[in-house]
């Protein structure tokens, strides 16, 4: 096995693309990459295309504009180009959902598959 197959993943939670193109960061992920935003101090997620995925890590106060504020609920935005990247679209009919993994030291985030509905 390489250590990019599934076995070597371990899920750290599922979210939803708001509207307005925020999602909640999970608290695992916030833990992991030790965010804790406060009234004085703002964190910054750093958002890496790397090929077909994209790498989450923290940012610093130099980091790009690939970067968000993480907002002190624990949302953030996810950047447009990152949208395009995992092929979000924020929509009021359908939500987008938002998978996050931690595979090794890193955070890769996808496209989560759409949730299932109720059957009746």
């Amino acid at each position: 096995m390489t250590p990019s197959s599934p076995a070597h993943e371990l899920l750290l939670g599922i979210t939803t693309l708001s509207a307005g193109g925020t999602t909640a960061v999970p608290r695992q992920v916030m833990e992991l990459l030790k965010l804790k935003p406060t009234l004085e101090r703002r964190e910054k997620i750093l958002w890496t295309q790397e090929g077909d995925e994209v790498i989450v890590t923290k940012g610093t106060s130099r980091s790009s504009y690939e970067k968000t504020m993480l907002r002190r609920g624990g949302r953030t935005a996810i950047p447009r180009h990152i949208r395009k990247v995992l092929k979000l679209r924020t929509t009021l009919q359908r939500e987008e959902r938002i998978a996050w993994i931690r595979r090794g030291n890193e955070i890769v985030v996808r496209k989560a598959p759409p949730q299932a509905g109720p059957t009746d």
